[in-house]
């Protein structure tokens, strides 16, 4: 049976469903969206969304809207790690200049494309200008993610009857750890 077929099978509001998860992210705000939630209490929510989310024909209809989008889409990943570069490699001197007492503000149209794309907003306080760069660490996680570069490694052994010399020799096997 081909993956149309199946998806031909969803009721309206499960195919609302699939496109509000794709605008949000959050399978219990797609849920609250297509269906009738005044009167659930929140956990009621969460589990049926979860249920819906988890349904065979459900996850199939999300893969095919989401390789839908990508196809149709010219963003790139690369496009997307050339924007997270630029916010990860911003460096504060690239926006300031400060001579021992003072700091004052670069001209912005000295500024890089690149340096320019690390600025999240730019405000006037009561003291003055403030600008306001993308978060670092939200950035390097993205690239992390994107790369996979944090793949989570794990295993599960019963070494309750290895010896420490065992256990010490297979960790030095396994991680590469030693002198």
């Amino acid at each position: 049976m081909s993956l149309t077929n199946n998806i031909s099978n969803l009721t309206p509001k499960q195919e609302l469903f699939c496109n509000a998860f794709l605008e949000t992210g959050n399978a219990s705000e797609a849920y609250r969206k297509a269906y009738s939630c005044g009167n659930m209490k929140t956990e009621t929510i969460n589990r049926n969304a979860f249920a819906l989310i988890n349904n065979n024909k459900i996850a199939a209809r999300v893969r095919e809207l989401q390789s839908e989008l990508k196809k149709n889409s010219d963003i790139r990943k690369e496009d997307i790690l050339e924007e997270l570069s630029c916010i990860v490699f911003a460096d504060i001197r690239d926006y300031v200049e400060f001579n021992g007492t003072t700091i004052k503000f670069k001209p912005f149209d000295k500024l890089t494309d690149k340096q320019a794309r690390a600025i999240e907003s730019i405000k006037e306080t009561r003291l003055g200008i403030e600008i306001k760069l993308h978060g670092k660490a939200w950035s390097v996680e993205r690239i992390c993610k994107v790369l996979g570069f944090e793949s989570p490694t794990s295993f599960n052994m019963n070494v309750k009857n290895w010896s420490e010399e065992t256990v010490n020799e297979f960790l030095y096997k396994t991680l590469g750890k030693g002198d």
